[in-house]
């Protein structure tokens, strides 16, 4: 992971990233992690890259023991004091992903929100091996993201501006080749007119270097959708739902 995301929600992007999250859309993409993944009462559930818990916190209070892991101290006591609160099993690590190792096997290790294009292609490559070796033989890995090739090239904007929830926010986005990404400068301006200016890198990967990428570490990429209703990925759509199994 470059060190700059590393950082990325420290501050005042860790409630931005909370309001940015649409009514419904948490119980809908935990319906589609239960119904793909195939999950039984009791079953464990590894989310890698947790933030805020909200699929942690919706998988536990559908039935499911949940592993949460992510390297931002307060998102993981956020966790743990809603776990604590509802009585959820929910275990919370704090620890960056890649330096995290499994001590049991899940039914489904799930990756949402973008994450994994934090990561350079090594990086990926030891994602993807860690998330193999916590899975369960025909178990599956899913993620969720914006930036894979077939979307982050057809829908790429030098700017965006959006009002946030009493925020205001700036996006400016640049692209490099070799390795394909894109690097963006974050501005925030709360009411108050407190500006807080943050940096990330996002790795952009096709779906078929991702295939590769999977099968070198022992998952088989299986289906891609444009939404947790499965409907199939096209070009022109904006998010995308990948599911791969543990060979």
């Amino acid at each position: 992971m470059s060190a700059l995301n590393d950082h990325f929600f420290d501050g005042q992007h860790r409630e931005v990233w909370r309001r940015l999250v649409p009514a419904g859309l948490t119980g809908a993409e935990t319906d589609f992690i239960e119904q793909v993944a195939g999950l039984a009462p009791g079953d464990q559930v590894l989310d890698l890259m947790c933030g805020f818990g909200r699929h942690s916190l919706e998988l536990a209070r559908r039935g499911y023991r949940v592993t949460a892991v992510d390297n931002s101290a307060p998102y993981v006591d956020e966790v743990r004091t809603a776990a604590q609160a509802e009585q959820l099993p929910i275990e919370a690590e704090c620890k960056s992903v890649l330096e995290w190792h499994p001590r049991q096997s899940y039914a489904a290790v799930i990756l949402m929100g973008n994450s994994f294009t934090f990561f350079d292609v090594e990086g990926t490559r030891r994602l993807f091996a860690l998330v193999a070796a916590a899975l369960k033989p025909g178990a599956r890995f899913l993620v969720n993201t914006w930036m894979i090739g077939e979307i982050a090239y057809r829908h790429f904007r030098e700017r965006e501006w959006h009002e946030v929830e009493g925020y205001k926010y700036l996006i400016s986005h640049r692209f490099f080749q070799q390795p394909a990404r894109i690097e963006s400068e974050h501005v925030l301006v709360t009411e108050s007119g407190i500006v807080e200016t943050t940096r990330a890198i996002d790795y952009i990967y096709t779906i078929n270097e991702l295939e590769t990428l999977l099968a070198e570490t022992g998952l088989r990429f299986e289906a891609i959708y444009s939404t947790p209703r499965r409907r199939p990925f096209q070009l022109g759509d904006t998010q995308a739902y990948i599911s791969a199994v543990k060979l």
